[in-house]
């Protein structure tokens, strides 16, 4: 049975389970002793990297931002990386199916393209479509995730707007240790993984770390009766579609092979050079339409593999007492070919990127030099797209900390091949009124310039395109001590030169549209969350309040709700851990504020058990009242589906 939540359901359920998550916990996290913010390293104060480009306690970051830990990756079982990241405050997503398939990740209600997204500090967007291929990253492989909210272009660059995700892997430290899993559950869905890593100590230490995985999946069908390809669908609506035959209903299934790597060898005191790569080769099932001949369509189950790549070798060199170098190199790779009976068509994008950063200590504050250089090339057979674009940077920061006072300021010049320079720029500044209470208020500015087909695809492409720009400003406060905190951000982004669709002012001979900077989106909103972790419980909630708006049109930016958010509580009682969690989102619109999908509610349960000292049994149970909900309008999404595995560790 399909159930739908209104906006003010949605609302309602939220902000009960918020309060509910922090009330009980008041008195109990009131008898904890008071320790400092600046001085606590904990699961709830963790170190991260993303925000400065450098090791940060949370509790000195200016930007909002989320860490997600091993533990909570270890939990996830089936759970694809943009489902676990769907359980974040801030994030949205939309999916065309199952794990395998195209999704999009929305930080605050910008585009999936409007995000940078690293792996290990290495770009993985496609030079082609602007995005990242999401199915194609291993979560079973990956050791932490940082999130940071807001421009961040002034740090890093082009696509920066709605913020950075970056995805750390597994890293070598301490002597030799193995470890493994492997699950089975619903859609006949297999994960087996393993990895080895450490140390080897001495005058000079070596870091190793090694793993691979595999996944298989024979899936569902993911043609939901209302996608206008349906065979349920009325044959005039199929033939609007280019899909008279309509689509097959089959399972859509896929298979995802993956490793990662690092070694790394310290030749002496703070000199250290390294290497790490990822590569995943994605192999999935989607519906689709071929043609006869004589040019009537038929169904069939088409085949699109994707091939996501990273390397990257560095040096880090600790020049002076106060100065630390990074020279690093990088390469990025994002391939694709479709295997269908009408097409082979290949879509091959690669980046190379040349970084040097400095890193100069002046007492307490910090000040950072940047210089980079980003070769991008593509090429592509449907179209015949052959094209390169190089862009050369430089940036400085300055991080500044003085008693109760924080601040930053940052500015970057990102010199792009037919755009000329892009200057971006944001300042922030955060003061602690007591050892827990803080607050902050950031501006800054972001761009993202238009991907490849955009600018060149056949019929479509419009090379004069400006690249999109952003202005954000944001205050949050912010309560944090060693077992609980609380935040609450509200914030106004500014975009200009969204590229969209248009029928209007496209050149000579375009007779079905072309790209456009014809829209300008405003997007204000409220960002709510706290974790607790009192006696043998472990809560966190979070709430979503944003008005995404289209200013050319009035409409809410397509895929996206006004209101989300999300609730779990997790116990461990000697040596089992059992955990509840529950996604809720309010409804939204496909493109064109058409296709309305209803809101939704999600019950998810996951529990493991240590059965001896290295072995552990997990299991967990994704969607447990079967809801029935759309991420992309006419796409189904999983049903009631469960999973379970042994894990081994040292």
């Amino acid at each position: 049975m399909k159930q739908q939540f209104s906006n003010k359901q949605c609302v309602s359920a939220l902000l009960a389970a918020l309060l509910s998550s922090i009330i009980p916990f008041q008195h109990a996290v009131a008898q904890t002793p008071s320790v400092s913010v600046s001085n606590t390293a904990d699961s709830l104060n963790p170190i991260i990297v993303t925000a400065t480009r450098t090791p940060t306690k949370t509790s000195d970051v200016l930007a909002d931002n989320i860490y997600i830990g091993a533990e909570e990756i270890a939990q996830a079982g089936q759970t694809s990386l943009v489902e676990l990241l769907q359980r974040q405050r801030g994030v949205e997503i939309s999916t065309q199916g199952g794990a395998g398939s195209n999704a999009s990740v929305f930080l605050r209600g910008t585009s999936g393209g409007q995000s940078l997204v690293l792996i290990d500090g290495v770009r993985t967007q496609s030079s082609l479509s602007g995005t990242s291929a999401w199915a194609a990253i291993p979560l079973s492989l990956i050791d932490h995730i940082e999130i940071i909210f807001g421009p961040q272009s002034s740090i890093y660059g082009s696509e920066a707007i709605g913020g950075v995700i970056q995805i750390f892997t597994k890293k070598g430290s301490g002597p030799f240790q193995a470890g493994g899993s492997a699950g089975y559950g619903s859609y006949g869905t297999s994960i087996v993984e393993g990895s080895i890593y450490g140390s080897i100590d001495g005058e000079n230490k070596t870091r190793y770390s090694f793993s691979a995985s595999q996944e298989l999946s024979t899936g569902f069908n993911s043609v939901a009766n209302n996608n206008p390809c349906s065979p349920s669908q009325p044959s005039s609506v199929r033939s609007n579609a280019y899909c008279s035959a309509g689509w097959p209903t089959n399972r859509t299934g896929y298979v995802k092979d993956s490793a990662t790597g690092q070694l790394s060898q310290l030749w002496a005191p703070g000199q250290e050079i390294g290497a790490q790569f990822l590569t995943s080769r994605l192999n999935n099932q989607y519906p689709a339409t071929a043609y006869k001949p004589d040019f009537s369509d038929y169904a069939v189950i088409s085949n699109r593999v994707t091939t996501l790549n990273t390397l990257a070798a560095y040096s880090k060199n600790q020049v002076t007492r106060i100065w630390n170098s990074l020279l690093q190199v990088a390469v990025s790779a994002d391939n694709g070919q479709t295997l269908a009976p009408s097409s082979n068509a290949v879509a091959n994008s690669k980046q190379n990127i040349y970084t040097w950063q400095n890193d100069i200590k002046l007492g307490s504050d910090l000040l950072q030099l940047v210089a980079e250089r980003r070769t991008q090339s593509a090429f592509a057979t449907s179209g015949n797209i052959s094209q390169e674009q190089n862009t050369n940077s430089v940036a400085a920061a300055y991080q500044l900390k003085r008693g109760s006072n924080l601040a930053s300021i940052s500015f970057r010049n990102d010199n792009i091949t037919g755009y000329g320079p892009q200057s971006t720029g944001s300042i922030a500044y955060g003061y602690f009124f007591t050892k827990e209470w803080r607050v902050n208020v950031n501006h800054g500015t972001a761009f993202k310039a238009p991907s490849f087909f955009d600018l060149y695809y056949p019929g479509y492409g419009v090379s004069s395109l400006l690249p999109e720009k952003s202005k954000n400003t944001e205050a949050g406060i912010f309560y944090e001590t060693k077992s609980f905190d609380a935040r609450v951000i509200a914030y106004s982004n500014t975009i200009t030169n969204l590229i969209q669709y248009t029928s209007s002012g496209c050149p000579a001979g375009y007779a079905f549209g072309c790209a456009g900077n014809v829209a300008n989106a405003k997007i204000n909103g409220v960002s709510i969350g706290s974790t607790a972790r009192v006696w043998n419980y472990a809560l966190k909630a979070s709430f979503d309040q944003q008005n995404p708006i289209d200013q050319s049109t009035g409409y809410v930016l397509a895929k996206r709700a006004k209101q989300f958010g999300n609730v779990g509580v997790e116990r461990q009682l000697n040596k089992l851990v059992t955990g509840v969690e529950s996604t809720l989102q309010g409804r939204r619109t496909d493109f064109d504020n058409t296709g309305n999908m209803g809101g939704y509610a999600l019950l998810n349960l996951y529990a493991s058990y240590q059965l001896e000292k290295n072995v552990s049994l997990f299991g967990r149970w994704n969607n447990v009242l079967n809801k029935d909900y759309q991420l992309s309008y006419g796409y189904n999404t999983p049903g009631s589906n469960v999973f379970v595995g042994l894990r081994y560790a040292m």
